[in-house]
Protein backbone atom coordinates (compact mmCIF):
# COMPACT_ATOMS: atom_id res chain seq x y z
CA UNK A 1 0.00 0.00 0.00
CA UNK A 2 1.51 3.39 -1.15
CA UNK A 3 2.25 5.71 1.81
CA UNK A 4 -1.09 8.66 1.57
CA UNK A 5 0.19 12.21 1.36
CA UNK A 6 1.74 13.90 4.49
CA UNK A 7 0.36 17.78 5.86
CA UNK A 8 1.62 17.34 8.88
CA UNK A 9 -0.50 21.07 9.86
CA UNK A 10 -3.66 19.69 8.17
CA UNK A 11 -3.74 16.19 10.31
CA UNK A 12 -2.77 18.29 13.56
CA UNK A 13 -6.04 20.48 12.77
CA UNK A 14 -7.95 17.28 12.45
CA UNK A 15 -6.78 15.55 14.98
CA UNK A 16 -7.69 18.51 17.38
CA UNK A 17 -11.84 17.84 17.33
CA UNK A 18 -11.01 13.74 16.99
CA UNK A 19 -8.56 13.28 19.53
CA UNK A 20 -11.29 15.14 22.16
CA UNK A 21 -13.21 12.58 21.04
CA UNK A 22 -10.57 9.49 21.49
CA UNK A 23 -9.97 10.70 24.76
CA UNK A 24 -13.40 10.60 26.47
CA UNK A 25 -14.25 7.79 25.05
CA UNK A 26 -11.53 5.44 24.98
CA UNK A 27 -9.11 6.69 27.77
CA UNK A 28 -11.48 5.59 30.22
CA UNK A 29 -11.68 2.02 28.91
CA UNK A 30 -7.67 1.96 28.40
CA UNK A 31 -7.66 2.66 31.85
CA UNK A 32 -9.05 -0.15 32.75
CA UNK A 33 -7.73 -2.87 30.52
CA UNK A 34 -4.31 -1.45 31.08
CA UNK A 35 -4.98 -1.91 34.56
CA UNK A 36 -6.43 -4.93 34.59
CA UNK A 37 -3.49 -6.52 32.44
CA UNK A 38 -0.30 -4.90 33.73
CA UNK A 39 -1.07 -3.76 36.78
CA UNK A 40 -0.56 -0.06 36.15
CA UNK A 41 0.09 2.47 38.89
CA UNK A 42 0.43 5.77 38.16
CA UNK A 43 2.04 8.26 40.39
CA UNK A 44 2.52 12.51 39.80
CA UNK A 45 -0.38 12.74 37.64
CA UNK A 46 -1.29 15.97 39.51
CA UNK A 47 2.28 17.43 38.08
CA UNK A 48 1.00 17.77 34.85
CA UNK A 49 -0.91 20.69 34.26
CA UNK A 50 -4.72 20.74 33.97
CA UNK A 51 -4.82 23.50 31.10
CA UNK A 52 -2.30 25.02 28.69
CA UNK A 53 0.13 24.11 26.31
CA UNK A 54 2.87 21.89 27.90
CA UNK A 55 5.36 19.38 26.54
CA UNK A 56 5.24 15.34 28.36
CA UNK A 57 8.77 14.31 27.81
CA UNK A 58 8.54 10.27 28.72
CA UNK A 59 10.99 7.63 28.46
CA UNK A 60 10.84 5.15 25.69
CA UNK A 61 11.16 1.48 25.89
CA UNK A 62 8.27 -0.20 23.84
CA UNK A 63 5.35 0.70 22.21
CA UNK A 64 2.91 0.59 24.88
CA UNK A 65 4.68 3.45 26.12
CA UNK A 66 2.12 6.25 24.07
CA UNK A 67 -1.25 4.34 24.90
CA UNK A 68 0.06 4.24 28.43
CA UNK A 69 0.98 7.86 28.44
CA UNK A 70 -2.35 8.62 26.74
CA UNK A 71 -4.26 6.19 29.13
CA UNK A 72 -2.61 8.05 32.27
CA UNK A 73 -2.38 11.44 31.41
CA UNK A 74 -6.18 13.12 32.31
CA UNK A 75 -5.72 15.44 29.23
CA UNK A 76 -6.14 14.66 24.98
CA UNK A 77 -2.85 14.46 24.05
CA UNK A 78 -1.34 15.01 20.84
CA UNK A 79 1.98 13.06 19.83
CA UNK A 80 4.72 12.67 16.86
CA UNK A 81 4.92 9.81 14.74
CA UNK A 82 6.81 8.91 12.08
CA UNK A 83 5.81 9.74 8.98
CA UNK A 84 6.05 5.69 7.28
CA UNK A 85 3.32 4.57 9.92
CA UNK A 86 1.16 6.88 7.75
CA UNK A 87 -0.19 4.55 5.21
CA UNK A 88 -3.01 4.48 3.42
CA UNK A 89 -6.39 5.97 4.78
CA UNK A 90 -7.28 3.65 7.44
CA UNK A 91 -3.96 3.88 9.06
CA UNK A 92 -3.81 7.30 9.16
CA UNK A 93 -7.26 8.23 10.35
CA UNK A 94 -6.52 5.65 13.65
CA UNK A 95 -3.12 7.51 13.97
CA UNK A 96 -4.99 10.89 13.97
CA UNK A 97 -7.83 9.67 15.97
CA UNK A 98 -4.87 9.35 18.77
CA UNK A 99 -3.95 13.03 18.17
CA UNK A 100 -1.01 11.99 16.18
CA UNK A 101 0.47 14.08 13.24
CA UNK A 102 3.45 12.92 11.13
CA UNK A 103 7.48 13.55 11.34
CA UNK A 104 9.74 12.75 8.89
CA UNK A 105 12.88 11.72 10.58
CA UNK A 106 15.56 11.57 7.73
CA UNK A 107 15.41 15.52 7.84
CA UNK A 108 14.52 18.70 9.24
CA UNK A 109 10.88 18.97 8.86
CA UNK A 110 9.78 21.94 9.40
CA UNK A 111 6.06 21.19 8.66
CA UNK A 112 6.09 19.21 11.53
CA UNK A 113 8.44 21.64 13.67
CA UNK A 114 5.64 24.29 12.78
CA UNK A 115 2.65 21.69 13.70
CA UNK A 116 4.32 20.97 16.71
CA UNK A 117 4.22 24.65 17.60
CA UNK A 118 0.79 25.22 16.77
CA UNK A 119 -0.32 22.65 19.29
CA UNK A 120 1.42 24.02 22.26
CA UNK A 121 0.58 27.93 21.17
CA UNK A 122 -2.91 26.90 21.06
CA UNK A 123 -2.75 25.76 24.79
CA UNK A 124 -2.44 21.79 23.87
CA UNK A 125 0.06 19.02 25.66
CA UNK A 126 2.47 17.50 22.94
CA UNK A 127 4.34 14.06 23.90
CA UNK A 128 7.86 14.27 22.45
CA UNK A 129 10.11 11.20 23.49
CA UNK A 130 13.25 13.29 23.87
CA UNK A 131 15.73 10.29 23.55
CA UNK A 132 13.86 9.95 19.78
CA UNK A 133 13.40 6.31 19.02
CA UNK A 134 12.79 3.39 20.96
CA UNK A 135 15.64 2.43 23.13
CA UNK A 136 16.61 -0.79 25.15
CA UNK A 137 18.09 -0.43 28.78
CA UNK A 138 18.61 0.97 31.82
CA UNK A 139 20.67 3.64 30.60
CA UNK A 140 18.98 7.29 29.31
CA UNK A 141 20.67 7.68 26.20
CA UNK A 142 21.72 11.64 24.98
CA UNK A 143 18.45 13.60 24.65
CA UNK A 144 17.79 14.81 21.18
CA UNK A 145 17.34 18.98 21.49
CA UNK A 146 13.89 18.78 19.79
CA UNK A 147 12.17 19.00 23.26
CA UNK A 148 14.31 22.00 24.25
CA UNK A 149 14.02 23.52 21.13
CA UNK A 150 10.75 23.33 21.21
CA UNK A 151 9.74 25.02 25.21
CA UNK A 152 12.28 27.78 24.27
CA UNK A 153 10.22 28.48 21.21
CA UNK A 154 6.78 28.38 22.94
CA UNK A 155 7.84 29.05 26.31
CA UNK A 156 5.88 26.08 27.50
CA UNK A 157 7.37 23.56 30.54
CA UNK A 158 8.00 20.29 29.82
CA UNK A 159 6.92 17.37 32.65
CA UNK A 160 9.51 14.70 32.60
CA UNK A 161 7.49 11.00 32.65
CA UNK A 162 9.40 7.53 33.72
CA UNK A 163 7.32 4.48 31.97
CA UNK A 164 9.07 1.42 34.19
CA UNK A 165 8.53 -2.33 33.36
CA UNK A 166 7.18 -1.81 29.21
CA UNK A 167 10.37 -3.28 27.75
CA UNK A 168 9.86 -6.48 30.13
CA UNK A 169 6.38 -6.31 28.80
CA UNK A 170 6.93 -5.52 25.34
CA UNK A 171 10.62 -4.76 24.28
CA UNK A 172 12.00 -3.90 20.79
CA UNK A 173 11.20 -7.04 18.64
CA UNK A 174 8.48 -8.18 20.76
CA UNK A 175 5.06 -9.34 19.02
CA UNK A 176 2.38 -9.78 21.59
CA UNK A 177 2.59 -7.58 24.99
CA UNK A 178 3.23 -9.67 28.19
CA UNK A 179 1.47 -9.37 31.53
CA UNK A 180 4.07 -7.77 33.73
CA UNK A 181 3.79 -4.76 36.13
CA UNK A 182 4.02 -1.57 34.78
CA UNK A 183 4.67 2.01 36.59
CA UNK A 184 4.64 5.64 35.60
CA UNK A 185 5.93 8.45 37.56
CA UNK A 186 4.93 11.95 36.42
CA UNK A 187 7.61 14.81 37.51
CA UNK A 188 7.68 17.71 38.33
CA UNK A 189 6.98 20.26 35.25
CA UNK A 190 10.35 22.26 34.26
CA UNK A 191 10.49 25.52 33.56
CA UNK A 192 11.21 26.37 29.85
CA UNK A 193 15.07 27.91 28.58
CA UNK A 194 15.24 31.30 28.57
CA UNK A 195 15.14 33.18 25.69
CA UNK A 196 16.73 36.77 24.74
CA UNK A 197 15.06 39.74 23.56
CA UNK A 198 14.62 38.73 20.49
CA UNK A 199 13.08 35.22 21.09
CA UNK A 200 15.98 33.36 20.29
CA UNK A 201 18.07 30.54 22.70
CA UNK A 202 21.88 29.45 22.56
CA UNK A 203 22.84 26.24 21.20
CA UNK A 204 24.95 26.03 24.23
CA UNK A 205 21.53 26.78 26.41
CA UNK A 206 19.83 24.50 24.83
CA UNK A 207 22.67 21.57 25.26
CA UNK A 208 22.55 22.33 28.63
CA UNK A 209 18.79 22.10 29.16
CA UNK A 210 18.69 18.59 27.88
CA UNK A 211 21.88 17.67 30.14
CA UNK A 212 19.44 18.74 32.65
CA UNK A 213 16.40 17.28 31.54
CA UNK A 214 18.54 13.71 31.17
CA UNK A 215 19.30 13.66 34.43
CA UNK A 216 16.34 14.23 35.85
CA UNK A 217 14.83 11.34 33.53
CA UNK A 218 17.65 9.28 34.25
CA UNK A 219 17.15 9.52 38.33
CA UNK A 220 13.12 9.11 37.51
CA UNK A 221 13.98 6.04 35.76
CA UNK A 222 16.30 4.75 38.69
CA UNK A 223 13.76 4.54 40.97
CA UNK A 224 10.53 3.67 39.10
CA UNK A 225 12.77 0.61 37.82
CA UNK A 226 14.06 0.36 41.71
CA UNK A 227 10.38 -0.24 42.60
CA UNK A 228 9.78 -3.56 40.40
CA UNK A 229 12.70 -4.89 41.24
CA UNK A 230 14.96 -4.17 37.76
CA UNK A 231 18.76 -3.38 38.12
CA UNK A 232 19.33 0.49 37.53
CA UNK A 233 22.21 1.99 35.34
CA UNK A 234 25.48 1.76 36.71
CA UNK A 235 26.54 5.54 36.35
CA UNK A 236 30.37 4.72 36.03
CA UNK A 237 29.52 3.71 32.68
CA UNK A 238 30.66 6.29 29.67
CA UNK A 239 28.43 7.48 27.46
Amino acid sequence: MNQVELHPEELEAKGRVVGVVFHFFVQRLARAVFGAYFRCYTRGRRNMPRRGGVIVAPTHRSNLDTPLIGASAGRPLRYFAKSGLFRGPITTWILVTMGAFPVRRDTIDRSALKAALTVLEGGQPLVVFPEGERKSGTRIYPLLDGVAWLAAKSQVPVVPVAIGGTERAMGIGVRMPRPRTVRLVWGEPLAPPEVDERGRVSREALTQYSDELREILQNMFDGVQQELGIPVWDRRDSD
